[in-house]
Parts: C-alpha cells; structure tokens; sequence
C-alpha cells in the first residue's frame, strides 16, 4: 500500500508539471489508464489514485467510457508567471544540482549500461528515431532500471521532478533540446557501450547531459530572475510514509551511537522527548516502537526504553515487521549508490576540506584504530561528506544516505562480529589515513569504493540467508517508472 501511494504521487507530479507547462492543454486526451499502467508499469489503482487527485483540484474530468481530459484552462500570461516563478524558485540550485548530478547519476548510469543486452538496444534505438524533448527523460528511465534499485531511480526521478525541464514540451513555448544533439548524443552513448568503452561511456555520458542541460541552463539565467525566495533541493525519499516518525527515529538512532546517548543505557522518558523534540507523544510512542522492532532499543516496563549504543550488542531485527524489511532494502540500495558515487564524490569533497577539517577526520580515525571501533570508519567518512562536500546537493543526498545506514546498525551489533570483518575494517582505516597523509585523495577515493563494494556483497548475502527475497532487496514491478510503451 505505501509503495503504491509513493508512486501514484509520483504520477500526480508528472502530470502536475505537464499540465502546468502545456504538454498538455486544455481539452486534450490523456492515455487510457491501460497505456499509463502499462508506461509506469503500476497496477490500476495507483493510476486511479494519481488521476483522481487531479480531479479533486480540477486539473481533468474522468468519465465511464470516455477518455480522461484536461479541463484546466490558464493564459499565455499565466503560463509564463507560472514558468518564470518555478524556475527563478530553483535558479541557485540549477548549477549545483547539474554538478551533483555528474557526480551520483552519471556513475550510476555507467554501471547501468554495462548490464544491458542486445536486446536493449532494440529498445534505445528507437529515441534515436524519435529524439523528442521528453525522450531523454524515458531513455534515462529506461537505462537506470537495468540497476533494478528503487532508491537510485527515486533520486533521479526526485532530480528531475526539481528540475522541471523534461517535463516541458514544444507547446510549452520552449524546445530546450536540440534533436539533432539529442540523437548524435544517444548514438555516442550506444557505440562506447557496444565497444565496451567504459571511460569512453563516461565520458560520452557526461558530455551528453552537460551538452543537453547549457541551452536550458541558458534560458534559465535569462529569463527568470533570481527570487528572494529560493527552493532547496529535497531529496523525498519516504513519500507517502509517515515522514516525521522515520526522520525522528533516524535522529535517534544518531544520537545513540554517534552523539549525546552514545554512553547512556536508557533513553529519557516519551514526556522529555516529546518536549525535547517537539512532538507529541503519540509520534514518540510510534517512533520508539520502530527503534524497538528495529533492535537498536528495547521497553522495559516500568523503567524505560534501554538503548544499544555501539559496542554493545543488541536485539537482532524483527525481520517479520514490514516496515523493518523496508527500512533493510533501503539500506542495501544506499550501500549499492554509494558504491558507485564515492569514488568521485570523495575525492572532490577531499579537495575542498581546509587543513584543519583534514587534521580533524584524520583524528577521528585515529580514534576509530585506538579505540578498536573501526567499523565507525565508513560512518564518520559518510559524515564528512554530507557536511563538507562543496555541493549543496551532494550534502543533501548523502545526509539521507547516513540515515538510511543507520537502520543496518543493529544488523552489525545483533550478531557477533567476525575476525574477517573486524581486520577488513581495521585495515580500512589505516589505508585511509595513510592516503590522507599523503594527500592522494584519488586512492582515497578507490579505497572507500573497494570496501563498500566488499561489504555490499556481505551484506546482501546475510539478508538473503535469513530469509529475505531479491525482490525485496531490489527492484518490484510497482517500483518501475515510467517505461517505453511498446
């Protein structure tokens, strides 16, 4: 039910936007709720869903038997006030956005490529003929489901969705994209992968999204001002959930082992945090409730909610709650991005540390050899980068990143520790500082890749061992967004 109420949200923006920018005017027909099912690759009843909340704000008319139309009417004026403030709302975001863009998605797109097959290319080759505006929102679409993870394909939709620029047709009154640029770009991008070319890929990638986004990037410094009021980059990953439970819970679980309840074995009473946090108590009952199923807490009547700081070992998962499950494969598919971004988004926030923040992480991880909690490494490097990084979005994606590391935690703690991964980590560590003392950020780079890919392969194979499905842990039929209609 939660992953159908994400996604029909999903589709009410998409269609939110079009409206809006007049890829759809008033009076047009849009697909039969057969074509958008088979497009999103959704049931039914999220279309319905979708369609009926556009309704209620007067966007469409549905009718038994007839095509669902637009209804909604507004001004050449109108559209123009409309576009001009959408676009001067995000304009100091543009370019950061772009940049962190080549740094996640980029990589990510790579990998994506190098799992296609043959018959891929039947598919891609068909945007080759088309190579309309929207088309580069579908073959990106379509490229990163080969990853089959629901997170990666979320933060590019949530990009793009911020972006707004391939949701805006011709009828729109702006073309941003050139066809002839588009097609030449795709067919690049198809040779270097026929060749196996994967720096070449990259590269072609890269040029192809910067080449696609200067005319609209353009446009934008151009015509829409910049506003008082700005609109950060939000990456939404629990749509559809309830939001402030899972924020505060991974809050908690912060500061049980990385801040103020690191050393403490129960936490405050529901009625000091509630007051602390700025909640009700309700929201402190529900949020604690998910720390317990989680294992990193536990209810003892009478006294309290004890905690499991690190270093202690804690209850294991309760791995027949649903939400527990979730929160795990989000987990998994944060572990699977980060294994193809930090390379590059570490060297470049490595870059742009002051000496005294390098002395500062250099001392940090001195503490983790000292103090044998070397599996607090990965952590305190995900730390650096949410808040160091030189790019708003990157800090933003990672920060969610490291709360959704939080939730495998207990996974680590529940169970004894091996010899193996103790020495992996340790060694980790020391690799670390030593390509930090030599300032070569690049091996720093592929070092933080080398072991989060190893881990990830551990980690996926203990969840599948106790009894979770692939499907779970990847990507589910509800999860796709829009595909081709063939």
């Amino acid at each position: 039910m939660e992953k159908e109420q994400q996604i029909s949200s999903l589709i009410y923006e998409f269609f939110f936007m079009r409206i809006h920018f007049e890829y759809y005017k008033c009076g047009d027909a849009l697909p039969s709720i057969d074509t958008l099912c088979r497009q999103f690759c959704v049931s039914p009843q999220t279309v319905k869903a979708a369609l009926r909340q556009l309704r209620s704000e007067g966007y469409i008319s549905m009718r038994n038997g007839r095509p669902t139309r637009i209804i909604f009417r507004q001004s050449r004026q109108e559209l123009i006030d409309f576009a001009l403030s959408f676009f001067s709302e995000r304009r100091t975001a543009f370019p950061d956005l772009c940049r962190t863009a080549e740094q996640i998605l980029v990589p990510l797109f790579v990998e994506a490529f190098r799992r296609m097959d043959e018959t891929d290319f039947l598919h891609l080759s068909l945007y080759i003929e088309r190579a309309q505006s929207d088309d580069l929102l579908y073959f990106y679409c379509y490229v990163l489901q080969k990853l089959e993870n629901p997170l990666a394909m979320n933060l590019f939709w949530e990009i793009s969705m911020f972006m707004g620029l391939m949701f805006i047709g011709e009828r729109g009154g702006t073309d941003f994209y050139n066809k002839k640029l588009l097609r030449n770009g795709i067919e690049k991008i198809i040779s270097y992968k026929k060749r196996q070319d994967w720096p070449g890929l990259h590269g072609a990638i890269l040029k192809h999204q910067r080449a696609s986004m200067e005319e609209a990037l353009h446009y934008v410094e151009q015509y829409a001002p910049p506003s008082e009021k700005q609109t950060p980059f939000v990456w939404r990953i629990y749509r559809g959930r309830p939001q402030l439970c899972y924020s505060l819970a991974i809050r908690l679980l912060f500061e049980i082992y990385l801040g103020e309840y690191r050393e403490t074995e129960y936490l405050p009473s529901y009625e000091k945090m509630a007051k602390k946090y700025g909640v009700s108590l309700s929201t402190i009952r529900r949020t604690i409730l998910v720390l317990n199923q989680t294992g990193a807490a536990e209810s003892v009547n009478g006294i309290g909610t004890r905690i499991f700081p690190i270093g202690r070992q804690c209850n294991m998962p309760d791995f027949t709650v649903p939400a527990v499950r979730r929160n795990l494969a989000l987990f998994v598919q944060s572990y699977e991005v980060i294994i193809y971004s930090c390379e590059k988004v570490a060297v470049a926030t490595l870059l742009a540390l002051t000496g005294k923040e390098r002395e500062r992480l250099k001392e940090q991880l001195r503490k983790n050899l000292d103090s044998g909690r070397c599996g607090l490494t990965p952590w305190h490097l995900l730390l650096c980068i949410s808040q160091s990084s030189p790019l708003n979005g990157i800090r933003e994606i990672y920060s969610k990143i490291f709360g959704l590391f939080l939730w495998g935690y207990p996974l680590k703690g529940a169970k004894e520790e091996t010899e193996a991964l103790d020495l992996e980590l340790r060694d980790f560590t020391e690799k670390m500082l030593k390509y930090l003392d030599q300032n070569d950020f690049v091996l720093c780079g592929k070092c933080m890749k080398e072991t989060s890919t190893h881990q990830f392969h551990s980690l996926e194979r203990y969840l599948l061992g106790v009894g979770f499905e692939p499907d779970e842990l990847r990507l589910s039929p509800s999860i796709r967004l829009i595909l081709m209609d063939e």
